[in-house]
């Protein structure tokens, strides 16, 4: 990235209570975020790590359509390539206060306490010996203390067994990976399959692991931070609130507590921290979205052209060009778009409608639709855990909206005469700015 001239790096001493707000009004610059020297910290801290779409092609190796790659990435599997530690540094936090340690930040004036969110745990499981992975919001608990939501699985089905058994649960958190790893830990996988596999797949080479100190569970050998400690079943308390990528706070009742032992770490490592509500946030769930989506839609649907999410809306919103076709294979369309839990509104528009233009988008809706006839309500079908109104387990309503002209008596879009291309493009440069 910064041999493509997208980082942005701030020199100036920064305090830790104003990188949320900073990582907010600079992401529109679309660069990585790299902040040298955080006040009280001898560590640096990089946000926005993907700032837009496009640099999905630099992660998967330069590939022309990062979808398809990342696609046919998540088919293969790698073998891990065990390696040994290169210099790491080591401190016993048993006694120690990790916030004294790790700019861990405070993103949201409601926020409970500060948060990780860039946390990917790794334990081992007690029966077969897999090592489980998953990312994980982490909450700081005072001390050496951390809040972890393992509700998901591996790690949720793998803490229950320790839990039923009252032993401790091993675990190391890594902070600060690479993106694709990132992605990879987030991943839904078979029970048994090693995420750092799917990781290696997507990298198109064995992913080099280290071990950790205290037990045999091995984690990426680049990460910039490992935190070592076991998770505490006897230690569960409320975790959150915390504002969520869908813009509202949300708390869990219960969540068991991490007593981190150890600290590791490079030279002036970089923590990774992540704004639930930035477009990085945003990018990670789209991208994976959008790749698997699409693959199925145009296989089905072959009239499709174009397929775009709208930012912000953590891939709930999408907007869909096609070219000729039936009324009916639209309304098919719309359907299948809202079978997927993160599909909750879809519009579908001419190819002369500009998706990423929304007032355009609007424009179409406006002009091209009879709401009796296009639109389509459906309520009780699965939504995203984060959407704040699948809260309930009653299911979340969704909307499709045809905004096409197929089959209607639509007048003839009124376009502006075109001019000379070089001239024109001559007066708006002498214009600019």
């Amino acid at each position: 990235m910064q041999d493509n001239g997208r980082v942005l790096e701030i020199k100036d001493p920064v305090s830790k209570e104003d990188i949320p707000e900073l990582i907010e009004k600079l992401a529109d610059r679309k660069k990585v975020l790299l902040f040298e020297h955080v006040e009280g910290y001898n560590c640096r801290l990089v946000a926005n790590c993907v700032p837009s779409i496009d640099v999905f092609k630099i992660l998967l190796g330069g590939a022309a359509n990062p979808g398809e790659a990342f696609l046919e990435g998540v088919k293969r599997s790698y073998e891990k390539v065990p390696v040994k530690p290169g210099k790491l540094n080591t401190i016993d936090v048993s006694s120690r206060d990790l916030i004294d340690l790790l700019p861990i930040l405070k993103h949201y004036q409601g926020d409970s306490a500060p948060f990780i969110t860039t946390s990917v745990i790794s334990s081992i499981d007690p029966d077969s010996g897999f090592i489980g992975r998953g990312v994980h919001r982490m909450e700081y608990r005072g001390k050496n203390l951390l809040g972890a939501t393992l509700l998901n699985p591996p790690l949720g089905d793998i803490y229950r067994k320790y839990k039923e058994r009252h032993l401790k649960m091993p675990v190391t958190i890594s902070i600060g990976v690479d993106p694709l790893f990132f992605i990879a830990m987030a991943l839904k996988a078979p029970w048994g399959a090693d995420k750092l596999q799917i990781a290696g797949g997507l990298k198109g080479r064995g992913i080099e692991v280290i071990p950790s100190f205290d037990s045999s569970i091995d984690v990426p050998a680049q990460s910039e931070i490992y935190l070592e400690g076991f998770v505490n079943p006897d230690k569960c308390m409320q975790d959150g609130p915390l504002g969520e990528i869908s813009g509202y706070y949300m708390a869990l009742k219960e969540t068991p507590t991490v007593e981190v032992q150890r600290m590791t770490y490079k030279d002036l490592p970089i923590y990774h921290a992540l704004l639930p509500t930035s477009p990085e946030a945003d990018l990670y769930l789209v991208f994976v979205s959008s790749a698997h989506i699409e693959e199925n839609a145009k296989r089905l649907f072959p009239f499709i052209s174009r397929i775009t999410f709208v930012q912000k809306t953590f891939g709930s919103s999408v907007v869909v060009n096609v070219g000729n076709v039936e009324r009916y294979k639209i309304r098919s369309l719309i359907m299948f778009l809202l079978s997927f839990p993160m599909v909750k509104k879809a519009v579908i528009v001419d190819d002369d409608v500009n998706p990423e233009d929304l007032r355009d988008v609007e424009w179409a809706v406006i002009t091209r639709c009879s709401p009796s006839e296009d639109f389509i309500i459906v309520d009780g079908l699965q939504g995203q855990p984060i959407d704040p109104q699948s809260e309930g387990g009653n299911g979340v309503g969704k909307i499709g909206i045809n905004a096409t002209v197929q089959g209607k008596l639509i007048k003839e879009r009124a376009h502006v005469v075109k001019g000379d291309s070089e001239r024109v493009k001559k007066i708006i440069d002498l214009t600019a700015g």
